[in-house]
């Protein structure tokens, strides 16, 4: 798997995080505070963008495994 790729998976869940964890932040100030809430939503939230980025790259890793010439041949 190239650079580009991973790059490309970490900046498009980085952007997906940060703006979904904006709108959760903002949501919850909007109404009561609640520090622990705060705590638990960001939790969740990077939780979430771990799952997802490996989850990418397994995907990435896995089609770049049967795309391999040199497996092809041996295999």
């Amino acid at each position: 798997m190239n650079n580009i790729i991973q790059h490309d998976i970490i900046q498009q869940h980085l952007i997906n995080f940060t703006t979904k964890l904006i709108k959760n932040v903002e949501e919850m100030l909007s109404k009561e505070w609640d520090f622990t809430k705060l705590v638990e939503v960001v939790k969740e939230s990077t939780d979430e963008l771990g799952r997802n980025i490996i989850k990418d790259f397994l995907e990435e890793l896995d089609k770049a495994i049967k795309e391999d010439d040199k497996r092809k041949r041996n295999g």
